[in-house]
């Protein structure tokens, strides 16, 4: 096998603010705060708090040690410990590539949304609008729930989220398309 140079990231920086952001996504800035709401406020910072030290920041720690370590991703981590754990470093990449396809989904929800603003069809832009009828429009018109048919299947082809989803994986695409060093300037 010979040795070839890895890619490096452009600054510690970049290292950082990619971290950071596959780590911080909608379950810290959407989801939680509205568990925290539905379910009695700050009682849920004493568990969060304590998943976060005990959990998250260790093995984001023995993740970024491993990396550095062994210099490789995933399947060759595993690997060096013993040929058998190949399996973990493929399934961390398969749950990896899970996440990136419905995530880049619920993105290209949020950027229908975002064009959708800009018309005159949104409720938001109406006087007296509830989070009840904001909610509806969300789910409604940009998911296309409105297109189910009685029996729960889609009758027809949201092609707004069509397009969004294409924006979408064109731009992931664009942005991880040219090594870290690209990737690293973008974040």
């Amino acid at each position: 096998m010979t040795d070839v140079k890895r890619e490096e990231w452009s600054s510690r920086w970049a290292f950082y603010f990619a971290a950071i952001g596959a780590a911080v996504g909608f379950g810290n800035v959407w989801r939680f705060p509205a568990l925290c709401v539905d379910y009695g406020g700050g009682a849920f910072f004493v568990p969060y708090l304590l998943a976060l030290f005990f959990v998250g920041i260790p093995i984001l720690i023995l993740e970024i040690g491993f990396g550095q370590f062994f210099q490789t991703g995933d399947v060759n981590v595993f690997g060096g410990f013993h040929p058998r754990f190949r399996g973990v470093g493929v399934a961390s990449v398969c749950c990896g590539f899970m996440l990136v396809v419905y995530y880049s989904m619920l993105i290209a929800w949020v950027v229908h949304a975002f064009f959708d603003s800009f018309g005159s069809e949104d409720p938001w832009g109406k006087e007296g609008t509830t989070g009840t009828v904001a909610v509806d429009y969300f789910v409604g018109e940009i998911i296309g729930a409105n297109t189910l048919g009685d029996d729960g299947r889609p009758t027809r082809v949201v092609w707004a989220n069509v397009g969004c989803c294409a924006l979408v994986w064109t731009i992931c695409f664009f942005g991880t398309a040219f090594g870290v060093e690209v990737t690293g300037r973008i974040t």
